[in-house]
């Protein structure tokens, strides 16, 4: 297979993937963006809103609409960080078992998903995969 069809390849399954977690976000009653935020949170807890936005390839703006419905909603709050103007968002004791209910299908659909690849198989996808986005990253940085 040449680069070109491997590359077709490759970001076809690329956007499955994403489409199937916007179909779950969906199917279980809430936006993509906020389904990501909260998979954000459960990873790890007490981040800012930027190191969301960064780590997870979110808007911003996006995160900040996201973080402010979920305080609304008494899932967040926010606690300062020491030396700084930034905030940690925290899930609170509510949002936390919101968070670990509705994500738990999820977290459980991943696992099945990568034991049903075997060890070898799911260990080469992740090395693949890693491998792949730093020679892309240097690339994009390089050539723009």
């Amino acid at each position: 297979m040449n680069i070109r069809a491997q590359m077709e390849l490759f970001n076809t399954c690329f956007c499955k993937v994403n489409e199937l977690y916007r179909e779950w976000a969906k199917q279980n009653g809430m936006s993509y963006n906020t389904m990501m935020t909260l998979y954000a949170l459960g990873q790890q807890q007490g981040c800012t809103q930027k190191q969301i936005a960064d780590g997870w390839l979110i808007p911003k703006q996006t995160v900040n609409t996201v973080v402010k419905e979920l305080e609304k909603r008494g899932m967040v709050r926010f606690e300062p960080l020491p030396g700084g103007k930034q905030k940690a968002v925290c899930l609170t004791e509510s949002g936390q078992i919101y968070a670990d209910r509705c994500l738990k299908t999820l977290y459980e659909s991943e696992e099945r998903a990568m034991r049903s690849l075997g060890d070898a198989l799911a260990e080469a996808f992740l090395r693949g995969n890693l491998a792949y986005a730093e020679a892309l990253e240097k690339e994009v940085r390089r050539h723009g």
